[in-house]
């Protein structure tokens, strides 16, 4: 009796753990996890509200389960300045953007703005993209 429950809660495990996409900005030393969302086949908008009031040096997006082609990349600092860094057109599926560097010192961001689509059929799965940041060292002194 034991075993069975044992086993199906083993079976259990592995089956929700390899449902669960893996967050790739956890996996890089230095950066923090700002936001993801899914991205459809359709050239949409999304805003990612940035929660954390900490300064950033840099920004990149990651991105997975397709490829995104990246139209338009905004980002809104608390102050109401407005960045436009420019980016790759195409992220392929397991890949990152480059390093956007906004200031040595870091800055506070507000909202980060994409407009992008997922490459694929229209009812094959979406891609997802996560955006990454990487906090300022409060050891720098600016």
């Amino acid at each position: 009796m034991y075993r069975k429950a044992y086993n199906f809660a083993c079976v259990l495990i592995v089956w929700t753990s390899s449902c669960s996409s893996p967050n790739f900005v956890e996996g890089e030393k230095g950066w923090v996890f700002l936001g993801e969302r899914k991205v459809n086949h359709l050239y949409e908008k999304d805003v990612f509200r940035i929660k954390s009031r900490d300064k950033f040096t840099a920004v990149r997006l990651y991105v997975s389960e397709r490829d995104i082609d990246i139209k338009d990349l905004e980002i809104m600092l608390i102050n109401g300045d407005i960045l436009k860094p420019s980016i790759e057109s195409t992220i392929r599926l397991g890949d990152r953007s480059r390093i956007i560097d906004l200031a040595a010192d870091g800055r506070q961001l507000e909202t980060i703005t994409v407009r992008y689509r997922a490459d694929g059929k229209l009812f094959s799965h979406k891609g997802k993209v996560q955006i990454g940041g990487r906090p300022r060292n409060p050891n720098d002194n600016y």
